[in-house]
């Protein structure tokens, strides 16, 4: 036996509508077409579907169980449509989001609430964590979005990354640390005081280390931290941090920020794995993100 949808789109029509006429106007077909088409399912099944009286179709005990069997077919035919909308618009799906704790404030808060602060069929969950753990959660796909600091393994065939900002490295000190009336600081001027850095894994602090690796004299005191808690530090006179301007604003302190030399690199990537969903909302937060960042050049410090 092999239906065709076509048959019971015309079976249907015409039990919901009450006449041939009705479900052929539905159904935008002449009602010679919609009679053919409910001969043939009678013919397919084997049963008399509808009691014949002139123009009037009446429909058979069989028609209503029938009936009720193609209902049930609507509404799983509804509900993969359903489905199919959610999954293109990324509905009643949890976003999954992580992110390096320099980019959350002000950057990804506003990026987030711009794109996606008023969809409310769209659970998140947002966690602040270190770049290697971030890299190891999206290359496992337990994370949709990462942002992360650092090259780390932007080169990995498992993930796909994009470059959201980059900049140097800059000295950032209280405005009335000595070091603030300098033009350009280097290696030479750190070593009477305590360098505020980031942890031994950081390419931040992988170039500041090659930058005191030519000095005869090793600095004064360091202090390792996160490049956030490092600008927290310097603005209460704890030392000069060795930060970029990004991880300055998201601090949110009133410090002042001089050009280092050798010039360090301080990149941000949006990581996703190479194999994931293309989900339009992510392209969306990513490119904003991107919008944000870009007016970190330029800014005074």
């Amino acid at each position: 036996m092999h239906l065709k949808p076509r048959q019971l789109d015309a079976f249907r029509h015409v039990m919901l509508a009450g006449s041939v006429t009705a479900a052929a106007e539905a159904m935008s077909v002449t009602q010679p077409a919609v009679s053919r088409l409910i001969r043939d399912l009678e013919q397919t099944v084997q049963m008399q579907l509808f009691a014949r009286d002139g123009a009037r179709l009446t429909p058979t005990p069989e028609a209503v169980l029938l009936m009720q069997e193609v209902e049930r077919l609507y509404l799983g035919m509804d509900q993969i449509a359903r489905s199919a909308a959610d999954i293109r618009e990324h509905s009643n799906i949890v976003l999954r989001l992580a992110s390096v704790t320099s980019l959350v404030r002000p950057y990804l808060q506003q990026a987030l609430l711009e794109v996606i602060g008023g969809r409310l069929d769209l659970p998140i969950i947002f966690d602040v964590e270190n770049s290697r753990h971030i890299w190891d959660m999206v290359e496992s796909r337990r994370y949709d979005l990462g942002f992360v600091y650092g090259t780390g393994r932007a080169a990995s065939a498992d993930l796909a990354n994009v470059i959201l900002h980059s900049s140097n490295a800059v000295a950032a000190m209280r405005a009335d640390h000595p070091l603030a009336w300098l033009e350009v600081v280097t290696p030479r001027d750190l070593r009477p005081y305590r360098i505020l850095t980031a942890g031994r894994n950081s390419p931040l602090r992988h170039g500041l280390d090659q930058a005191f690796s030519g000095l005869a004299e090793a600095p004064a005191s360091t202090l390792e931290s996160s490049m956030l808690n490092c600008c927290h530090f310097a603005a209460a006179g704890m030392g000069v941090a060795i930060v970029d301007r990004v991880s300055i604003r998201s601090a949110g302190q009133a410090l002042c920020a001089r050009p280092f030399l050798p010039e360090i690199r301080v990149p941000y990537h949006a990581i996703r794995s190479a194999g994931s969903l293309r989900i339009p909302l992510l392209d969306q937060i990513i490119d904003r993100m991107k919008q944000l960042l870009a007016r970190e050049e330029g800014q005074p410090g």
